[in-house]
């Protein structure tokens, strides 16, 4: 089911806690919204089941939104998913949430659960719960034959977005003797849904400039309804693909009116698959591609399959983008991208170091969506004032050089190239022939330094008190580190300072993944299991570090 987790805890038959997560223990207390919902017993009968009520029941379930009543009470929201898990937490003004509906699919009654799952699901509806679609099969055949008839017909028969079936053994006993792997219980497995897939029609091709440069082309086209979200656009990637899509339709461009297939892959990201059919308006718009920015007006050049604007710091999206990483890098607190965006478009802030000339009290008195930045100045600069000591990796990986964020700079100075005067005189060779580098982000690495010496961006940035780290070496050297599902700025500067190097992905020879859960069995988790990296929780890493700062 496509909305969010609830456990449902009773005490003596009365319902005390719904919780977002787990047993209650962890996530957040929703009981008294729970208490609005659609499909919840607030109070068990004395006996059920042949027995007294136990002192002590868990239901587990969904949250989700009813198609009817997303389409009634939740215009203007994205998607049901997103209805349901904003309006199930809130705080306040919580009278929406008698429009959720939970649907339940697991009860424990004293710890254990009953001897079948055929008897749990009919324990569930006996007691007016809301209970998960289901039958009992036999067999791998019967299971691809009510996967088939979901596929093609019960799915979007259902009033609530699901995007696959698990398929769970019956019989309590059989299912724990099957026992776990990696967290997992091997008795129940998920059976995930192809793609869906749609047509529609195309309607134009806008191109965005992104904070690098490049400039990327996206279709827009009438809206489709997907099992969880509304998509009007999706990105066509680059040059080469839009010339792949229309030469396979025998087309020479694509135009206004082409029928075309959208999926989204992995229930989450629109895609273009192809055209169906090719416009019959012989007088229908085609897109070509521009020889402007979008944004600036500058010529665009080809690189690669990519047009890049050369607008560089003459173009406002270049400009904003290149701020935005700066502050996102170094991890400076409240100052978000709408404060950025409001300097860029005032014209106070051309270049980085630019906000660092910037005088807060100015600032706070900036409007701001109709109201005053005030405060929020105040802390963002005073942020900011604390993030101008920098180790050189951090320094050179947070400009926005192509392919060279912090970790692949710490790789280039771990090798010797430890000063920016070392590095403004490297060659592309001897980038290429450090370890795990490569010619591409060599010349990437010396083009974007160069550039950035040409144009005064590294000059101007330690004139206004950006200073460099003496190298020192720390218990974490030689250590390397990954943080995944969440993502602390301050964890992150305190490993640097300790002498180990952050990565954005597990590969071998990673040394530690940082996840939220250890026995977490997401892909990266699972990936690092497989090299035999060190798995850890954030607690753990912040125990090791000395501490939270």
């Amino acid at each position: 089911m496509d909305g969010i987790s609830l456990a449902l805890t009773y005490k003596n038959g009365k319902l005390v806690r719904g919780a977002t997560r787990g047993d209650g223990t962890m996530g957040e207390d929703i009981t008294r919204n729970v208490m609005l919902m659609k499909g919840v017993v607030k109070q068990l009968p004395v006996a059920f089941d042949g027995s007294l009520c136990p002192e002590d029941v868990d239901v587990r379930a969904e949250i989700v939104v009813c198609h009817d009543d997303f389409d009634q009470f939740f215009q203007g929201d994205s998607n049901p998913r997103n209805s349901a898990a904003g309006t199930a937490k809130r705080q306040s003004n919580n009278l929406k949430c008698k429009y959720l509906t939970v649907v339940s699919y697991q009860i424990i009654l004293d710890g254990e659960a009953p001897s079948t799952k055929l008897h749990e699901l009919t324990i569930l509806q006996g007691l007016g719960f809301t209970v998960v679609g289901h039958c009992c099969v036999n067999g791998a055949v019967s299971v691809d034959r009510v996967y088939k008839r979901y596929v093609d017909f019960d799915r979007d028969a259902l009033n609530y977005d699901i995007d696959g079936l698990i398929i769970e053994l019956n019989g309590r006993d059989d299912r724990e003797a099957m026992g776990t792997q990696d967290g997992r219980p091997k008795g129940s497995i998920a059976y995930k849904f192809p793609h869906e897939t749609k047509p529609t029609v195309l309607r134009n091709i806008h191109w965005q400039t992104g904070r690098s440069g490049r400039i990327t082309p996206v279709a827009d086209f009438d809206a489709i309804r997907f099992v969880g979200a509304t998509a009007v656009k999706a990105s066509l990637h680059n040059i080469s693909y839009i010339d792949t899509l229309a030469g396979n339709a025998g087309q020479q461009h694509l135009a206004v009116g082409d029928r075309i297939l959208v999926s989204r892959r992995n229930e989450v990201i629109p895609y273009v698959e192809e055209v169906l059919e090719p416009t019959e308006d012989e007088n229908a718009k085609v897109f070509k591609t521009p020889t402007a920015c979008p944004v600036c007006g500058s010529p665009v050049v080809m690189k690669g399959e990519y047009l890049l604007c050369t607008g560089k710091d003459q173009c406002p999206a270049q400009v904003s983008g290149a701020i935005k990483r700066w502050i996102a890098k170094l991890g400076v607190k409240h100052f978000g991208t709408s404060l950025i965006d409001l300097l860029c478009e005032s014209g106070r802030v051309e270049t980085i170091a630019d906000i660092y000339r910037l005088d807060e009290k100015d600032v706070a008195l900036m409007d701001m969506g109709g109201r005053r930045v005030g405060g929020t100045a105040n802390k963002a600069f005073r942020n900011l004032r604390g993030k101008t000591d920098l180790p050189l990796h951090v320094f050179v990986g947070s400009l926005g050089i192509e392919l060279i964020g912090r970790s692949m700079a710490k790789t280039i100075v771990d090798a010797g190239f430890d000063s920016l005067k070392a590095m403004s005189h490297v060659t592309p060779t001897q980038i290429a022939a450090i370890p795990g580098v490569g010619s591409t982000k060599a010349d990437a690495f010396c083009d974007g330094f160069w550039d950035l010496l040409d144009r005064g961006t590294i000059t101007d940035l330690l004139g206004v008190g950006i200073t460099i780290q003496k190298q020192v070496d720390g218990p974490l050297k030689g250590k390397t580190f990954c943080m995944t599902g969440f993502r602390d700025p301050d964890m992150a500067t305190t490993i640097e300072a300790q002498g180990g190097t952050l990565k954005s992905g597990v590969s071998k020879g990673l040394t530690t993944l940082v996840t939220k859960d250890a026995t977490s069995t997401s892909g990266k988790a699972e990936k690092a299991r497989k090299y035999g990296t060190e798995v850890i929780d954030i607690d753990t890493m912040w125990n090791r570090l000395g501490g939270r700062p």
